[in-house]
């Protein structure tokens, strides 16, 4: 898909890898419906708004449209769908970036309570299920279009130190949600896949890198997953839908998942020292 005269839904999209997400799909010609809850004022210490994104995007000669929502509240994040079809009648690429990285991601099971845990799913998993069902029949209708979920390393099975359960498992479940929907929509031409912007320079991060275990002089700026989402956007469903990638600073991203191959046959475990 070819982002020129296209129209995006870029959530998340005030700071971080959402603003520059929604501002490289501007630069390559794509119009764009901007969400997340900082309108106007930006929170403190986390520079960036909505109002700033949509500003530079009618920079570069696009058309921005701003509807703010919070992805905790599924009532609110219905109208989001609604609002941003209803802008121009069709939505061709969906990027959902948005998610819920307060104090409560970095939460033990024993910190952890159930308001936050309900809360970090809300945000990371059903909002984007929820965006997907609302926008997929204007896709059919428009024949195709593309699902982008922004996922994370954390939800990929293996050693992974940085504190916090929950996290992960929305990760975990937004990468299976991402396959089993291009299993689903791919009849319909509609794409769908997931990738990792790896370890990024935002300002979130730099505040919480102490806490989350992590060096942010060793992350890579937002254009670089900004950069990688928009060409697999325009790589096309042979090259993307059912997978999951990750970015990589200077090199194509890679492959880290594919619903494509095989299921990997299990390895048994050695029990007689048990």
């Amino acid at each position: 898909m070819q982002l020129a005269g296209r129209i995006a839904l870029v959530t998340g999209a005030s700071r971080g890898v959402g603003q520059a997400t929604a501002l490289e799909l501007a630069r390559r010609g794509a119009d764009v419906v901007l969400s997340a809850r900082t309108v106007d004022n930006p929170l403190p210490n986390q520079p960036g708004t909505l109002a700033e994104t949509a500003e530079e995007i009618r920079a570069l000669g696009r058309e921005a449209h701003v509807v703010p929502a919070d992805l905790n509240d599924p009532e609110a994040v219905e109208r989001l769908a609604a609002q941003a079809l209803a802008w121009k009648g069709r939505i061709d690429v969906l990027v959902n970036d948005a998610a819920f990285m307060g104090r409560a991601a970095y939460h033990s099971l024993d910190e952890l309570d159930l308001k936050n845990f309900v809360r970090q799913f809300n945000v990371n998993v059903t909002a984007p299920f929820i965006l997907t069902k609302g926008l997929v029949g204007a896709m059919r209708a428009n024949g195709g279009g593309t699902i982008v979920n922004v996922t994370s390393g954390s939800g990929l099975i293996g050693t992974y130190t940085t504190p916090g359960i929950t996290y992960g498992a929305t990760k975990a479940a937004l990468n299976r949600l991402s396959t089993l929907l291009a299993r689903d929509l791919g009849p319909d031409g509609i794409v769908v896949f997931a990738i990792d912007p790896g370890y990024t320079r935002t300002a979130l991060v730099e505040l919480t890198a102490e806490q989350s275990g992590h060096d942010a002089s060793l992350a890579h700026p937002t254009s670089v997953p900004a950069n990688a989402i928009a060409d697999l956007i325009e790589a096309g469903g042979e090259v993307t839908n059912g997978r999951v990638f990750k970015t990589v600073e200077g090199h194509a991203p890679h492959l880290m998942a594919d619903s494509r191959a095989p299921m990997p046959e299990g390895v048994e475990i050695d029990l007689s020292g048990a």
